[in-house]
C-alpha cells in the first residue's frame, strides 16, 4: 500500500468516525451501502471497505454478512488504534510476538469444539487460497485465523486487544508477504491448529516461535534491501 493510499484510508476512517460521533449515524443504525458511501466521500470501493474493516476491528462498527454494516459504539480506543497504524513493521512484529505466544497457550488450554470449528474453517480458507496463489485472500484468512485463536482464549479483553491490533498486523504482513509469501507446502499453521486442538500449549508456543522467527528473518531481509 502506498503512502497516498494509506492517508486516504485514514481520512475515510476519520470521516466515518466524525459522522458517528456527531449522530449522523447513531448506535444501532445501518451505514449507507458501499456505492452510496463511495459517492458521498469520493473514494473507491477498496478504500471504503478497508476503512470499515478497520473500524469494525476497533469495535465501533459491526459488519453483518448479507445485511449491512451497523454502528456498534460511539467511541473506541482510537488513540491506541491510531498509534498502531503508525507503527513500524519491526514494532508490530515485537507486539505480535508478545501477544501471540500468550494467545496460543491460553487457546490450547481453553478452546472448545465451537472455537475449533471456526479456527479450522479459516485454516482451510487460508490453505486453499495459498494453493491457488490467491495471496490477498490467504492474507485475510490468516488474520481471521489468528483472531479466531484469540477468541478461543475466552479472555474478552485479550481478544478485543488482538482484534484492534489485527488491523495493523494485516498491513505489516502485507509488506512481508510481498517480500516472501508463505508456501502452500508449509504446514506450520496446520500443526499449530493441531496442537491447540490437542490442548498442547507447549507445542503451540514452540510452533508459534518458529513462525515468528521466519517473519523476523523476512523483516531483516526487507529492511536490508529497502
Amino acid at each position: 500500500m502506498t503512502i497516498t493510499r494509506r492517508r486516504l484510508v485514514e481520512q475515510v476512517i476519520e470521516h466515518l468516525r466524525q459522522q458517528i460521533a456527531t449522530g449522523t449515524y447513531p448506535i444501532g443504525s445501518r451505514l449507507p451501502p458501499e456505492p452510496q458511501l463511495m459517492a458521498q466521500i469520493g473514494v473507491g470501493r477498496s478504500t471504503v471497505r478497508e476503512a470499515i474493516r478497520a473500524l469494525a476491528h476497533e469495535g465501533l462498527l459491526e459488519v453483518r454478512q448479507g445485511d449491512g454494516t451497523y454502528v456498534r459504539a460511539l467511541a473506541t480506543t482510537e488513540p491506541l488504534a491510531t498509534r498502531l497504524r503508525q507503527a513500524k513493521v519491526q514494532e508490530v512484529h515485537e507486539v505480535r510476538r508478545a501477544l501471540e505466544l500468550e494467545v496460543v497457550a491460553l487457546a490450547a488450554e481453553r478452546r472448545n469444539d465451537e472455537d475449533l470449528a471456526v479456527i479450522r474453517q479459516w485454516l482451510a480458507v487460508r490453505s486453499a487460497a495459498l494453493a491457488n496463489g490467491d495471496i490477498a485472500t490467504a492474507l485475510s484468512a490468516d488474520i481471521e485465523l489468528h483472531c479466531a485463536i484469540a477468541r478461543a482464549t475466552h479472555n474478552p479483553t485479550l481478544s478485543d486487544l488482538y482484534r484492534i491490533f489485527a488491523v495493523t498486523l494485516r498491513d505489516a504482513l502485507g509488506v512481508l508477504w510481498d517480500a516472501a509469501a508463505p508456501s502452500s507446502t508449509d504446514h506450520s499453521h496446520a500443526d499449530l491448529v493441531a496442537a491447540i486442538a490437542a490442548g498442547d500449549a507447549e507445542t503451540a508456543v514452540a510452533i508459534t516461535r518458529t513462525i515468528l522467527a521466519r517473519h523476523e528473518a523476512t523483516i531483516h531481509m526487507h529492511t536490508a534491501t529497502g
